[in-house]
């Protein structure tokens, strides 16, 4: 089963695949910043530290939030978003 690891909190859950990362972080016991929760606001973004090839494609939906923050997909994802598919993901919470 993938592990997803959350820093800076250092917490570590496994995920079924389809999970977002956010379900991980409820998973894992972990506050994440959230507005919305259907991709549309970027207030959940998160770094990919490792394992970006581990998650599902991003949507077009989400592309556009992450084009509007001026956030690379390929460094970061949306956490409401951003399903695991197979393997191990870091991310890390940004400010």
């Amino acid at each position: 089963m993938p592990r997803v690891t959350i820093l800076p909190a250092e917490a570590v859950c496994e995920a079924s695949p389809g999970d977002t990362l956010l379900d991980a972080g409820h998973k894992a016991g972990v506050e994440m910043e959230a507005g919305c929760f259907n991709c549309s606001c970027g207030t959940c973004v998160v770094e990919v530290v490792t394992g970006a090839n581990h998650l599902e494609p991003p949507s077009d939906e989400e592309l556009d939030v992450l084009d509007a923050w001026s956030r690379d997909p390929d460094r970061f994802r949306l956490a409401c978003a951003a399903r695991v598919a197979t393997g191990d993901v870091s991310i890390r919470q940004l400010d």
